[in-house]
């Protein structure tokens, strides 16, 4: 007798939901919701990550990318404890937006035509706090020139070429360019 109660009452308040004008519209309108909160959410914490990696100085991202390496080369079976310095070739390089315009000029004398192009861009600029600055549309990460490894395992010739591989493939520099030694 109990159990039967309880379904009628939760048959009655859901014909109460029910009967609600748009009902449906307003069910949609609070999933939506909720998954627009779950994808800012997501979005949020992956872009400002990204920012942080591209506001870095030179140096800054040179001890990044040190601290990387020796994570992920201690982790080499056999590595031991490994220490890593990353050179780099250059600074950050700033792409910037332009404004380009092309203007061609055509000439004739004595039955020849001459033709000439002329390219001008200008530097789009962006006010920030009352103050103009170019507009980047790219910023290019310096390229590392080199790195030098010290590890304890290194004296194990296949344990030295693992390092040198794992380094060639993450940061896409050659051989010669990554030398290893080893350490304490």
């Amino acid at each position: 007798m109990f159990l039967v109660d309880t379904k009628q009452k939760k048959i009655t308040i859901w014909e109460k939901l029910k009967n609600i004008k748009h009902f449906e519209i307003i069910i949609v309108v609070v999933f939506c919701a909720i998954l627009l909160l779950i994808y800012s959410s997501t979005f949020s914490s992956t872009k400002s990550e990204k920012n942080t990696l591209t506001a870095l100085t030179t140096e800054e991202y040179a001890e990044y990318l040190e601290n990387k390496l020796s994570n992920v080369l201690s982790q080499i079976n056999g590595a031991g404890n490994v220490s890593v310095m990353v050179t780099l070739a250059c600074g950050v390089e700033y792409v910037y937006a332009t404004n380009a315009t092309e203007e061609t000029t055509s000439q004739t004398n004595n039955g020849v035509t001459t033709t000439q192009t002329t390219t001008t861009e200008e530097l789009i600029l962006v006010s920030q706090s009352g103050k103009d600055s170019p507009l980047v549309i790219k910023e290019n990460l310096p390229k590392v020139s080199g790195v030098l490894i010290v590890s304890s395992g290194a004296s194990n010739i296949s344990v030295m070429l693992e390092l040198q591989k794992a380094v060639m493939a993450l940061l896409e520099i050659d051989a010669e360019d990554i030398e290893i030694l080893v350490g304490k």
